[in-house]
């Protein structure tokens, strides 16, 4: 594996300075920006997945709604099966399948039917569409920190708790796809942790290397079970009983553990490629003929699932359950406010 880095790195050093030249044109205006009527909120990394941005921007989405504002999520929908600007609003007649919007917009409209979700890869074109279409006092733009094209208000700028994104390499050698020096321009530095709870007496100082901003944490935890009906289920309902766990995301054996740690007996581990598109053939893998076994699988797998019509009518599928996460500030969140208070009280409101 790291005679394979090596010889990546010549290129990765190509694509950092590909990364640097085009931050630079954007610095010094060289580059045109976009506004939108409204403001935006960004949430990014720079790094390539595992940082926990779409349950970040439903903790967002929570936070907007309780203070009477209007949210848009405008994302591209990485993975979809479609090419067309879509807008899923089901609370408004207008609902969109998975395919069209991607797995996790697909998810995050399903728990705020309220809320326009915009999938395109032109975000400022998506932003129009959704004024004029459903009305927005506020946008996420959902893996917003390499589309420098459209003005943000707010930067959130997340990295995993471990930090270990800037010890890194620009890809293809390593996982940063851009630079560490962005860091800078978050308005708050968010840490992120799958299952584990940290403490604000963590050592910042790699982050300090690149950054004054305030650092957050935040930590995923279980919360319930879902079916593909919707009903939830406590987590309890896992203790002593054999599943069979499976998934399509970056860190699997992560997904794996947190299953057994609920006090599941994990028989059957199963993994797919991250944004994997399920057939019936990989649901017979799942269970493997056992017509007794519970499966378990995330939140963003189980939406490729639930929402696509022919594998929701196979008997088998009733037998999964998602594993729904809610997020829980272990600190920062005065500093999360406060960047939000630009757009809740301040010059926005």
């Amino acid at each position: 594996m790291e005679s394979l880095r090596s010889i990546l790195l010549p290129v990765s050093g190509l694509y950092g300075g590909a990364v640097s030249l085009r931050n630079f044109w954007y610095d010094r205006e060289l580059l045109t920006v976009k506004k939108l009527p409204v403001p935006v909120i960004s949430v990014g990394n720079i790094s390539v997945g595992g940082s926990g941005k779409t349950p970040f921007v439903m903790y967002l989405i929570e936070k907007l709604l309780s203070a009477g504002r209007k949210p848009s999520v405008l994302t591209r929908g990485y993975k979809r099966i479609s090419n067309e600007l879509v807008i899923s609003c089901p609370g408004h007649d207008s609902a969109q399948d998975v395919q069209s919007l991607g797995d996790e917009p697909a998810l995050i409209s399903q728990n705020f039917p309220d809320v326009p979700v915009a999938v395109h890869p032109d975000r400022y074109r998506s932003g129009l569409e959704v004024i004029r279409k459903y009305g927005a006092d506020v946008f996420i733009l959902d893996d917003g920190l390499q589309n420098r094209e459209i003005h943000r208000d707010i930067d959130f700028i997340l990295m995993k708790s471990t930090m270990s994104d800037l010890k890194d390499h620009y890809l293809p050698a390593g996982n940063l796809r851009d630079s560490k020096r962005r860091l800078a321009d978050a308005d708050v530095v968010v840490l992120t942790s799958h299952g584990d709870a940290f403490s604000s007496n963590q050592d910042f100082a790699a982050v300090r290397r690149f950054s004054s901003s305030p650092v957050a944490g935040i930590s995923y935890v279980a919360s319930r079970l879902i079916d593909m009906t919707g009903v939830a289920y406590p987590l309890d309902n896992l203790k002593g009983k054999e599943v069979a766990a499976f998934c399509g995301v970056a860190n699997p054996d992560r997904f794996f553990g947190n299953v057994a740690a609920l006090g599941a007996s994990v028989v059957r581990k199963t993994k797919f490629r991250d944004h994997h598109w399920f057939d019936e053939y990989d649901i017979d893998e799942v269970f493997g003929g056992d017509e007794e076994l519970l499966a378990v699988t995330t939140a963003k797998d189980a939406v490729r699932i639930f929402q696509d019509e022919e594998l929701s009518q196979l008997e088998d599928v009733r037998r999964i359950y998602a594993v729904s996460e809610q997020a829980v500030v272990n600190f920062g969140e005065s500093d999360i406010d406060a960047a939000l208070d630009k757009i809740v009280v301040g010059a926005y409101a």
